[in-house]
């Protein structure tokens, strides 16, 4: 009873575990742009990064500078490496490139699949028209609704939105356009789990597969 409660709370605790969301913020304005990663409640600033306190150089003692000093008179000169000779790649090797071509179908499939996963908690736009020319601030009004016409449908129709808000405006008295954009993209740990064991061991296939036809190619040789 006991191993069977230990096995029930580890299996909850994975569990849990795997509820949490992962992923990152992204947010660009006048302050500039953040980029900070989320998991769970736990935010970690990635960018800007922030500064490090600056260490006071340590004090050289007297031992090792008088060290330093009597090697420089002495003055014995180093000696000279030789270059190592290369080996000559095997006949009937197969590249790495036709290799790694042979891994985008799965990648592909990573993506699709990726996609389907990830959840846009948070997207905010905030985008205020501004000029010297009141009708290039109209035309550009006009532009940046219609770009933004194009490109919700893509969203909404790909993603899982949870949150949205846009916002544009015209402003005759600023001097130049403004923009502030926001974005969260989260997904669960057990999805990302899931997606790199599922493609991570279809990648690891066909990697081995496509090295096979170099081996036979080589016993080949061998033999004759």
């Amino acid at each position: 009873m006991t191993f069977l409660k230990v096995l029930l709370a580890i299996l909850l605790v994975l569990w849990l575990i795997s509820l949490i969301r992962v992923g990152g913020r992204v947010r660009y304005g006048k302050a500039g742009l953040f980029i900070t990663a989320l998991a769970g409640p736990v935010k970690i600033q990635l960018f800007p990064f922030k500064p490090k306190k600056e260490e006071k150089p340590k004090k050289k003692s007297k031992k090792k500078q008088k060290k330093k000093l009597k090697r420089k008179s002495k003055n014995v000169p180093k000696k000279e490496k030789t270059p190592k000779k290369k080996k000559p790649a095997p006949e009937g090797q197969s590249g790495t490139l036709p290799r790694l071509m042979k891994l985008l179908p799965v990648a592909a499939q990573f993506c699709g699949s990726l996609k389907r996963k990830i959840r846009i908690d948070d997207l905010e736009l905030e985008l205020i028209w501004g000029g010297s020319d009141p009708a290039a601030i109209a035309l550009g009004y006009g532009q940046a609704n219609a770009v933004l016409g194009m490109l919700w449908p893509i969203f909404d129709h790909n993603f899982k939105v949870k949150r949205h808000s846009f916002q544009i405006g015209m402003d005759y008295g600023a001097a130049q356009p403004t923009v502030e954009l926001q974005a969260a993209v989260t997904l669960t740990v057990g999805q990302g789990v899931a997606l790199t064991v599922r493609y991570g061991v279809k990648a690891l296939v066909t990697w081995i597969k496509s090295g096979r036809p170099a081996v036979k190619r080589q016993e080949a040789l061998s033999h004759e």
